[in-house]
Formats: structure tokens, sequence, C-alpha cells
């Protein structure tokens, strides 16, 4: 097969539109990323603990984020558990035996909605006396966090194991 310089190029230049063609396409879609990490905040006197929601937009356009809850474990659920109510229901459970749960209900005020800018995120601190509440009945000390669109999209966070503190105020030796 004997290829001249201007197929070469032909070619090339095929190859090249297409790889630009669809970096445009994953370059122009929305994102949202959602990480949990522990932290504290306040001044000397009165610091508090908890677990940090971050939401964060990698994406070139502003995110609108309609809500924010966090998910916990109620029920533990095995694989073919899931795939039987994802075919009974149609729709792939990816959160199957999780509760969500609005921080409005312990009053912690979310944010919501926000408009995040390109290269921004918005955080919000979940103390440690509302884990605690919240996973008084949970079958592990893990939680999500999730984060809704204004179109519905819903992405969720990796799970993140809330570990027990103990409070040296309350202990005495």
């Amino acid at each position: 097969m004997d290829l001249k310089l201007t197929e070469f190029l032909a070619i090339y230049g095929a190859a090249l539109s297409s790889f630009v063609f669809l970096w445009n396409i994953l370059k122009s879609r929305r994102k949202v990323a959602v990480k949990l990490i522990y932290g504290l905040e306040g001044e000397e006197d009165n610091i508090k603990t908890g677990v940090y929601v971050f939401i964060q937009n990698p994406s070139a356009q502003v995110v609108h984020i309609s809500g924010l809850s966090i998910l916990h474990l109620w029920r533990k659920t095995n694989i073919l558990k899931v795939i039987w109510e994802s075919i009974k229901h149609r729709r792939w459970f990816s959160t199957y035996g999780w509760v969500h749960s609005s921080l409005s209900l312990y009053k912690v005020d979310d944010g919501c909605p926000i408009s995040i800018e390109p290269g921004h995120s918005h955080k919000v601190l979940i103390p440690d006396d509302v884990l605690n509440e919240m996973l008084e009945d949970s079958v592990s000390r893990e939680i999500m966090a999730s984060v809704q669109d204004q179109l519905w999209n819903e992405t969720c966070s990796k799970p993140f194991e809330v570990q027990e503190l103990s409070n040296s105020k309350n202990e005495s030796t």
C-alpha cells in the first residue's frame, strides 16, 4: 500500500479533527465532584468538629446545585438484591439500602440553592453531634453525600467512615 503525502495528510487531518471534536464534547459537559473530609472550624474557645462536604465544579460551565443530602446505611444488602430491585423497577439503584437525610431536619444550613462558578467549590460542615444523631439507627458508621442539580441529576461521594470520637469532657479519671 503506497500512500502519497496528500493521502497521509488527509488521514492525519481527519484523525486530529475527530480527536478535537471528542475532546470538546467532553470538556463542554457539566461535572460535579463531591468529597467528604473530617475537619474543624471556629476560634480557640468555640471549635466545632465534623465532616466537611465539598461540592466542586471542575467543568467550564456554572453548575446550579439545588440540594444536598447525607446518606447513611440503613440495612445491609447484597448484589443479587440490588440487581433484582433494579430489574423490578427498571433503573439502577446505586444507593440501595441507603437513607437520604436532609440537613434542614438537623438545622444545618447547606447554602442551597447555589450556583458554583467554574473552578470553584462550596463547603458545608456537618457537626459531630448531628452525625451521631443521624447514625444512631444505622447498621454502620459510613456516610455519603448526595448533590442534586436543578435538572435532577444526582452525584454521590464515595462512602466515608465516620469515626466515633470520645468526648474528653465527659470522661473522668
